[in-house]
């Protein structure tokens, strides 16, 4: 009768088929997303032996999943030098722990690399393109937090605080205000709306400070006053000027209108921009789309020496934005 084997290790004995459970328990655990148990079965068979690539597949999935990622592309990197038919698996994980370790240049890299080689087979080729653009809009969300960050960082608050503002010139108010775009704001939501509702405060700055709220859709009243109208209005509700109805509205029938007239409808463009943004987020007030499309055609028609046509109350409205809008170069 032949003599059963055992394994030793630091004068442990491992009973034959032992083993064999462990790894058997130990792919139990990670199917039913037991990854701890798994790991610490994993670790148990391999401290008497390397492990097959199943086995080592397994434990670099497991982890992955418990957020040990240094630990999971180890294996992963391991699992390439010994070599693999598990190779694309391997390598969908291998690039997901670079991911979460922040290296997007390493995985953008990567992807690149293995498909100019024509390493990827063509079922899996999708999958690694989404991986890639995956890759891009986290790197690129990476960036946005950290430019925010950096900006938080530099944010002195007291700069908004009402007397401080507004003794800065008009470029300055709006050259703090912009800074805010990288920056969460809230903190200072509070100074953002008390400067929003001064009596003193200039329509495009009242503009630019509303739409970083809403762009931010920070929940908060703001009572804004400007060309003899007043509505009290959350921020978190509102529209960006650029995706009101009556904008879209305008915009369309101004392009039909002048779809030979391109020069004028370059400038029209140009005024509708400047506009609808001191106007925010009134949206000219009463007018319906009809008359402004009309009314913006006469006025830069005139520019180029036409005789008026339109609504003068409306040329003079249109005037008095054009007044509004002009400020500095920030």
């Amino acid at each position: 009768m032949p003599k059963k084997k055992y394994i030793t290790k630091e004068n442990v004995i491992m009973f034959p088929g032992t083993l064999e459970r462990l790894k058997t328990q130990a792919h139990h655990y990670a199917e039913n997303y037991q990854y701890d148990l798994a790991i610490e079965a994993f670790e148990k068979v391999l401290s008497y032996e390397q492990g097959d690539e199943q086995l080592l597949s397994a434990y670099a999935f497991s982890l992955f999943e418990v957020r040990r990622f240094e630990e999971a592309r180890a294996i992963c990197e391991e699992l390439f030098e010994i070599g693999t038919d598990l190779y694309i698996e391997v390598m969908e994980l291998y690039l997901s722990t670079c991911m979460e370790l922040r290296e997007f240049q390493h995985v953008e890299a990567v992807v690149s690399q293995l498909i100019s080689e024509n390493v990827i087979p063509p079922q899996a080729l999708e999958q690694f393109e989404h991986i890639r653009a995956l890759n891009g809009r986290i790197a690129e969300a990476a960036r946005d937090k950290e430019q925010q960050e950096q900006a938080a960082e530099q944010l002195d608050e007291a700069d908004y605080m009402l007397d401080a503002f507004f003794e800065q010139s008009l470029l300055k108010q709006i050259q703090l205000l912009r800074t805010l775009q990288q920056t969460n704001v809230r903190p200072i939501a509070k100074r953002l709306k008390t400067i929003i509702e001064s009596h003193t405060v200039h329509p495009m700055v009242q503009s630019i400070a509303l739409y970083i709220l809403v762009e931010q859709e920070v929940s908060i009243y703001v009572e804004v006053s400007k060309f003899g109208h007043t509505e009290l209005v959350n921020a978190s509700t509102l529209e960006l000027p650029e995706n009101m109805e009556i904008v879209a509205r305008v915009l369309e029938l101004v392009e039909k209108r002048l779809e030979q007239e391109v020069s004028t409808y370059d400038m029209v463009q140009y005024l509708i921009a400047r506009h609808v943004l001191v106007t925010y987020p009134f949206a000219w007030f009463d007018y319906d789309a009809e008359q402004l499309v009309e009314g913006y055609i006469d006025y830069v028609h005139q520019m180029f020496g036409h005789t008026a046509e339109s609504d003068s109350e409306l040329q003079n409205f249109l005037i008095e934005l054009e007044k509004f809008s002009e400020l500095p170069e920030a």
